[in-house]
């Protein structure tokens, strides 16, 4: 089988089942799937920090499991983690601009390699778990489409016309072009949910311009995920984090937009 092959067909049985998850499982039960989806994205990361025993990578990736679970039981803390998460991808984006610079800073110290993984992972199951219980499957939904669609459309409007490139020590095939119509795919997005669905139908038109900049801010911020993951691939010299979806690599290659992209959409939300 080929390997576009093997994406169309990954793509046809992955996506309506995790459809499904969204809108048939109930919230708890949802949130330890993202958890196991989050545990075997651990995996993948401790490869990328370099931990090389067996024993290493999986007392990492419980360790992950460990302080996820405690952090989202403390309920009066999970606002501090997200408010740390926001300050912590913008210095992540200190990181993608100044590479290969500033490389011992960030992935030199082991300490600061393993808190890495936990304020990459944790916030991001933190923020999918609270979107889905509190706002409601349509919005979880909406999240994805957004960040799915800059991803299209940065790829297709990037093959296209994209001359200037983006960030060519990191990810040589991105270009700004693409990033700007990976935005105006989201923003299209947006308007499917407005139009189309029966959450979308009850924002208030004064409203429209605060979700409109946020869908923007969502768009340009999930690439920002895309690049921190590459920053990983390039220092340990690996193409795909895991391959787990055949034709597609690894968890942490399907969600390394929505590790930043998420608690972005949940604390625009709460502030709308």
């Amino acid at each position: 089988m080929t390997s576009a092959l093997q994406r169309v067909v990954t793509a046809m049985i992955a996506a309506p089942l995790f459809i499904w998850a969204v809108f048939s499982m109930p919230s708890d039960y949802f949130s330890y799937l993202l958890l196991f989806l989050v545990a075997l994205g651990s995996l993948e990361f401790s490869k990328l920090i370099k931990l090389r025993s067996p024993y290493s990578r999986i007392t990492y990736s419980v360790f992950i499991i460990t302080v996820a679970l405690f952090v989202n039981s403390l309920e009066s803390v999970v606002p501090f983690v997200l408010s740390l998460s926001l300050v912590w991808w913008v210095i992540n984006l200190y990181w993608v601009v100044s590479y290969p610079n500033k490389t011992s800073l960030w992935f030199d110290p082991f300490v600061v390699r393993v808190l890495s993984g936990l304020m990459l992972l944790i916030p991001m199951w933190i923020s999918l778990s609270y979107l889905h219980r509190v706002y409601g499957p349509e919005w979880f939904l909406l999240l994805m489409l957004i960040v799915w669609a800059a991803d299209s459309g940065a790829y297709f409007t990037g093959k296209s016309i994209g001359k200037h490139k983006l960030s060519p020590n990191v990810s040589p095939g991105k270009t700004i072009e693409g990033l700007l119509g990976g935005v105006v795919f989201s923003i299209a997005a947006l308007i499917l949910f407005v139009t189309l669905s029966e959450e979308g139908q009850k924002i208030d038109t004064p409203e429209y311009v605060g979700y409109f900049f946020l869908v923007i801010i969502i768009g340009l911020v999930s690439v920002l995920g895309d690049l921190y993951e590459s920053l990983f691939k390039r220092v340990s010299n690996i193409k795909d984090s895991g391959k787990f979806f055949p034709g597609h690599g690894g968890i942490l290659d399907r969600v390394d937009s929505l590790t930043a992209a998420s608690p972005f959409f949940l604390v625009g939300l709460n502030l709308l």
